[in-house]
């Protein structure tokens, strides 16, 4: 059963129905993060990162988003032909392309050279590649989230990214829902072929999203006072792929419009500085209630059902229905 934490959570929700709410939709780890259904072995089907890609990009398409995909180069790079096919689906969409590395490391586990080298080698990679389309690279993510565990790392990839190239804009995001959870989930059943399984985890998916999109939202308003323009977190699976339509009907439903990354980002709630030094990446809301030290907000999040991350893991055990 889902609880909304806090009666806050509740009156930040209702407050908000007559403010105009924006989302900008951006989804991490292009071309592949759980893509393809996985095989008995473990391993992901071969010859489904193109369509997988084909069907996300057209639903984002469908609803209407403006889009930023953020890539892992290696990723791209080792998919050979298919990973550049899958990125060009994106462009061709009119959609936008960032940065996410070319190897996805966490931060808090490498030096800062070693990110400002992976920020140039990812680089090398995508600068021809958008400007074959007349496009260039103007945000970047960190993997993780995680942007610096120590005050001389945050501060020195932090001005790396002003000064390489054209300078690079740090991706926020302030909603995520978990979805590589429930994408490990939903690849497993869909290998096996237990469809049925499958769609319990998507409808699981939806329900958790839609308490995550309220309890960020109410978040956000109890820090500054209004609900900024949102980043939604997504990332390239098999399961937004066949979901993602859904995902962004729930923002319709609560009366967000799509904007860019870039106008959603020109709100004054991202021109705070961030300077939370921390090896973990929280949500922007926990960023900005740091930066106005607003202390203990005594909240507590909702974590996905614990069956769907055992099931991911090869243990049926809890999936409703299940003997």
């Amino acid at each position: 059963m889902r609880v909304l934490v806090g009666c806050w959570l509740l009156a930040g929700v209702v407050a908000a129905q007559g403010q105009m709410r924006s989302v900008a939709i951006t989804v991490d780890d292009l071309p592949c993060a759980n893509c393809a259904p996985m095989n008995a072995d473990g391993t992901p089907r071969h010859g489904v990162l193109v369509e997988t890609n084909r069907k996300l990009v057209a639903g984002l398409v469908k609803a209407g988003a403006p889009v930023t995909g953020f890539v892992i180069t290696r990723t791209a790079e080792e998919a050979g032909k298919s990973g550049h096919e899958a990125l060009d689906l994106w462009l061709d969409a009119g959609f936008d392309l960032g940065s996410h590395s070319y190897s996805h490391p966490n931060f808090s586990e490498i030096s800062a050279e070693e990110m400002e080298t992976e920020i140039a080698r990812a680089d090398s990679y995508l600068y021809p590649l958008l400007a074959a389309k007349g496009k260039k690279v103007r945000f970047f993510r960190f993997p993780y989230n995680s942007t610096g565990d120590t005050q001389a790392k945050h501060d020195s990839v932090a001005e790396f990214l002003k000064v390489s190239n054209y300078g690079h804009q740090v991706a926020a995001c302030t909603i995520d829902n978990s979805d590589y959870v429930f994408a490990g989930a939903y690849a497993v059943a869909v290998g096996k072929n237990d469809m049925a399984t499958a769609e319990k985890i998507r409808r699981e998916y939806l329900a958790y999203s839609a308490t995550k999109i309220d309890f960020y939202a109410a978040l956000n308003r109890r820090v500054l006072g209004y609900e900024p323009p949102e980043v939604m977190l997504l990332h390239d699976s098999l399961l937004n792929a066949d979901s993602v339509r859904d995902v962004l009907e729930l923002f319709r439903k609560r009366g967000y419009k799509f904007v860019s990354l870039s106008e959603a980002q020109s709100d004054p709630a991202y021109a705070i500085p961030d300077t939370y030094v921390t090896k973990y990446g929280p949500m922007w809301g926990y960023r900005w209630a740091q930066e106005k030290k607003l202390g203990q907000l005594w909240i507590k999040e909702e974590e996905p059902e614990e069956w769907v991350e055992k099931y991911a893991n090869g243990d049926a055990t809890g999936v409703p229905g299940k003997p």
